[in-house]
């Protein structure tokens, strides 16, 4: 029989060391477990045995790997875009790589693909702050983010051209009956509108002398990127000059107010406020050049059109609503030269935030970098078209002049 002692034991001249494993006879064993210096040892107590070793071992492993995170949480962050785009040019061209570029914080190995090096998350932070700041337009948009299989989003928008007691939002029926008397239901009748993800890309090609320079590299890429993006993304969806998204301007679900003139007159702008389907969240949106003749133009009789109002709105209200002075914004007679717009029933679908990379050999000969930046963007208006009144006006959350 097996045994395992519970205790120190000398057999003669060998000494037993305690948690030792005896092969014995049933008499010299039963002796033993009796004066409880030996236990019986069988394959439960075996598999025990085996447990609590598993047990220490992992314990030891958990130690060492809370220790190496301790490590890596310690290690120094990216102390600017500069630097970072440096460490990764760096381990293009000289192979020496930045512990940093590999850490796992979620930022993507330098590993050589198509003749470049992938850039890692932090720039597209860098790069996707400064587009937000930038942007006027798309940031008071409806936003939604599109799954990993799809390329765009079917929408339903309510069939709605005039409004009245039998077209209530598409179809609504409200009936007044007699007790007793069948009701009729309603369908409602719906468009359907097909919103496709259309990429958008940028590519700066930086000497090495700027790239030698991590402060000056910083404000090059801030200056040509992240604002171009935010521009590229607000003209998008007021114009639509690469298609990239649905425009506001000369769209059927935009409401279009005729000015005599180049510029709007008090009645003119009070018939844009009025056609607005939902004036407490619209703002207007206007040109330079449309916003210092509407500073002249303060009252109608002794009502004030234009207000400054520092805490509502930097520049300002008209009719009480926010004014914003866009850089979209066309010339006198075009439409997106004054607007008033429910930005919230415009949709902007995107897909996975910006994806970069650079390249050392695109401009080898020219001794410079390319870098690339691409996003997926696309966009139109949640209603189908604008809805006559019964009393014959025409309005929609989205209004410009014509």
């Amino acid at each position: 029989m097996k045994v395992k002692l519970l205790k120190d034991k000398e057999d003669g001249a060998v000494k037993l060391i305690k948690d030792s494993i005896l092969e014995v006879d049933e008499k010299t064993g039963a002796e033993m477990i009796e004066k409880k210096e030996a236990i019986v040892y069988v394959e439960e107590v075996e598999k025990q045995e085996i447990n609590k070793e598993l047990e220490k071992m992992t314990t030891e492993i958990k130690v060492e790997e809370k220790a190496d995170i301790k490590v890596i949480s310690e290690e120094p962050t990216w102390k600017s875009m500069g630097e970072f785009l440096g460490a990764v040019v760096k381990a293009g061209r000289e192979h020496e790589i930045d512990k940093r570029l590999i850490k796992s914080t979620g930022q993507n190995e330098t590993t050589p693909a198509d003749g470049g090096y992938t850039v890692g998350t932090d720039l597209a932070k860098f790069i996707t702050q400064q587009a937000q700041a930038a942007a006027v337009i798309e940031p008071k948009c409806s936003h939604m983010e599109i799954g990993p299989n799809y390329t765009g989003i079917k929408i339903p928008q309510l069939n709605e051209t005039t409004r009245s007691i039998t077209t209530l939002f598409g179809g609504v029926r409200v009936y007044c009956v007699a007790e007793g008397i069948a009701k009729t239901p309603f369908k409602q009748a719906y468009y359907q509108k097909d919103i496709q993800l259309k990429k958008l890309c940028a590519v700066n090609y930086v000497t090495d002398e700027l790239l030698q320079d991590n402060t000056a590299l910083e404000g090059f890429i801030r200056m040509n990127v992240g604002k171009a993006f935010a521009w590229t993304k607000d003209n998008e969806i007021i114009n639509g000059t690469l298609t990239a998204a649905t425009a506001i301007v000369n769209n059927a679900a935009t409401a279009e107010v005729t000015f005599a003139g180049a510029n709007p007159t008090a009645a003119e702008i009070a018939q844009m406020y009025t056609a607005n389907l939902n004036r407490a969240r619209a703002e207007w949106y206007m040109s330079t050049h449309q916003y210092s003749h509407l500073i002249a133009l303060a009252t109608t009789g002794t009502f004030p059109l234009f207000q400054p109002s520092f805490t509502t709105a930097p520049a300002g209200t008209l009719l009480g609503r926010p004014i914003n002075i866009i850089e979209q914004a066309g010339v006198e007679t075009d439409e997106s030269a004054f607007m008033f717009l429910d930005l919230t029933d415009y949709l902007v679908i995107g897909k996975g935030g910006i994806q970069e990379a650079v390249s050392i050999h695109v401009k080898f000969l020219e001794d410079e970098t390319a870098f690339r930046w691409t996003t997926r963007f696309g966009g139109a208006p949640l209603m189908a078209s604008t809805i006559t009144l019964p009393d014959g006006s025409v309005v929609s959350s989205l209004v410009t002049r014509d």
